[in-house]
């Protein structure tokens, strides 16, 4: 049985991985002292997290159009 690509993966796929960025973030953030580079680091996780949760919009929106032709 072929397997179908539908616009929902992408997307739960960056929600997913934007999920475990940001539970790392906020941990990260938590037990970082403050000024400490640490908190560099939450702020660069929150972010990765924020760039997957786009990438997969992207990718859901593209799959989206292509499916409507």
């Amino acid at each position: 049985m072929p397997a179908e690509l539908t616009p929902d993966f992408p997307l739960f796929l960056g929600l997913m991985l934007a999920a475990i960025c940001g539970a790392v973030a906020a941990l990260v953030y938590v037990v970082a002292l403050p000024g400490s580079p640490a908190v560099a680091l939450a702020y660069g996780f929150g972010g990765l997290g924020l760039t997957f949760l786009a990438m997969g919009a992207v990718a859901a929106g593209i799959l989206r159009a292509l499916d409507g032709e």
